[in-house]
């Protein structure tokens, strides 16, 4: 008699929530997960900006809701959780991409521009991590979270990231305490931390020569960053392989954070 192997690297469930994924990253990996067999629901505060992933969907097979939400607001956050159960029940795999950077040098940043970049991407990601895991997670003792961190939570830079590199070195930690405080739980919480890849809110960067090839240099791969390859570790920490993978930050980087 055969028996019926299921694949380790199966997702946990059959549905992903992406934050931030009309766009750069979470953009990326909204399109794999669809690509895998994973119905998504996208929330934005510009939903209507990819109607390439509804196209994609369609063309897959898959479910897809893009929802409006502000993800620095509490009730913005659960009306999103509510609207996203409501279309398609319980939630197993959320991916944190939402994010943000404004570029000034630390003496020149001001209250309101470092509250704006911690909001979003510290505040922000918790919100949606704890509406997720009370609304879907915790009752079904089963999950995967996963966080965007960056390299730059581990490499600073000689200008202009104060804002930033505190608010990924603060995913790292915060993403360590949930995995160990969720653990009971069933539900693993991890980050990834990618090297720069090429997206809207680096690429005037990197559009100059001496940026783009600075950068490069200190990539022992050769290379910036793919969507594809952030993507492809957001699939893996969200499949039944990763169950036993949990409070982990992920280098996604090509080795630049082991060459400093």
């Amino acid at each position: 008699m055969s028996v019926s192997m299921k694949t380790p690297f199966a997702p946990v469930g059959s549905t992903a929530l992406i934050t931030g994924g009309t766009s750069g990253l979470g953009h990326a990996i909204a399109e794999m997960f669809l690509q895998n067999g994973i119905d998504v629901a996208v929330c934005s505060r510009h939903p209507e900006s990819a109607p390439d992933l509804a196209e994609l969907a369609a063309a897959e097979g898959r479910r897809y809701l893009a929802v409006r939400c502000d993800i620095t607001d509490e009730a913005d956050v659960q009306a999103m959780i509510d609207t996203v159960d409501e279309a398609f029940g319980p939630v197993l795999m959320v991916v944190n991409s939402a994010g943000m950077n404004i570029l000034k040098p630390a003496e020149q940043y001001d209250a309101a521009s470092f509250d704006r970049v911690m909001n979003l991407n510290v505040k922000g990601t918790h919100l949606v991590c704890a509406a997720a895991a009370r609304k879907w997670m915790i009752p079904a003792h089963k999950g995967r979270i996963v966080n965007l961190s960056s390299a730059k939570a581990y490499l600073c830079a000689l200008s202009d990231y104060a804002a930033y590199c505190a608010s990924k070195g603060a995913i790292n930690l915060y993403t360590q305490q949930l995995g160990v405080e969720w653990a009971k739980y069933g539900i693993s919480v991890n980050a990834i931390a990618p090297t720069f890849v090429r997206t809207p809110i680096n690429s005037d960067r990197l559009d100059d020569p001496a940026f783009y090839n600075k950068i490069v240099s200190h990539i022992p791969v050769g290379r910036l960053g793919e969507g594809s390859d952030i993507a492809a570790a957001a699939l893996f920490l969200c499949s039944e392989a990763a169950e036993f993978i949990t409070g982990v930050t992920l280098k996604v980087d090509g080795g630049c954070t082991s060459l400093q």
